[in-house]
C-alpha cells in the first residue's frame, strides 16, 4: 500500500536515473508560480513500487482520504527531457491517463481535488506531444494572473522566463 496522506502522491516507478527523479520532485515542488501557486505533494521514493502500472496504482493508493490522482513518474518520465509525469485518474475514469509537464502538476492537482470531473478536460488539452502543459506561455499566464486576482497581489509576466521552455520559470 501506498501512504495515507491527504497530499498528492507522486510515486517513482523507475528507478534507472536518481538525478531525473531529483529533478522531478524540484519541479513539482517548486512551481514556476512561487507563492501565487501550492499544492501538497507526498513523494514516494521506494523501490517496493518499481514498475507499478495505473492499474496496480489504483490498487495501492489508499482510499481514505480519497485521492482524484496520483502521478507516477515511469521510464517515460525519467528518459525523456522535459520529465513527463503520468496522471492516473482514481475517480472519473478510474485508470484513465494523461502525462503531465511537472512544473504544472500543482494546477492539476488542485483542479482535480476540487472537481473530480475535469480529468477528461485534462486528457482533451494535452499539446500534440500528448504533454499536458497548461497551455504554454498564454495559458500559464492567464492561469497566474487569475490567480494573482484572486488573491489581490500584483501580478507581472515580465516576472517569468519562458525563453527556454514551454513552461513557465520563475525569473
Amino acid at each position: 500500500m501506498l501512504p495515507v496522506t491527504e497530499s498528492t502522491l507522486v510515486v517513482r516507478t523507475d528507478f534507472t536515473d536518481v538525478d531525473a527523479w531529483t529533478r522531478v520532485c524540484r519541479a513539482v515542488a517548486e512551481p514556476p508560480g512561487g507563492d501565487l501557486v501550492r499544492a501538497a505533494f507526498t513523494f514516494v521514493d521506494d523501490p517496493a513500487f518499481s514498475g507499478v502500472s495505473p492499474a496496480r496504482a489504483l490498487k495501492l493508493v489508499p482510499r481514505t482520504p480519497s485521492h482524484p490522482m496520483v502521478a507516477l513518474a515511469d521510464s517515460v518520465t525519467m528518459s525523456s527531457p522535459d520529465l513527463p509525469l503520468l496522471v492516473v485518474d482514481l475517480i472519473d475514469d478510474p485508470g484513465g491517463t494523461f502525462r503531465s509537464a511537472p512544473e504544472v502538476l500543482w494546477h492539476v492537482a488542485n483542479n482535480l481535488f476540487v472537481a473530480p470531473g475535469f480529468f477528461h478536460d485534462y486528457v482533451r488539452s494535452v499539446d500534440p506531444d500528448g504533454v499536458y502543459r497548461c497551455g504554454g506561455r498564454e495559458g500559464q499566464i492567464k492561469v497566474l494572473s487569475a490567480i494573482a486576482s484572486l488573491k489581490g497581489v500584483p501580478f507581472d509576466a515580465d516576472d517569468y522566463d519562458f525563453s527556454t521552455s514551454p513552461t513557465a520559470r520563475r525569473r
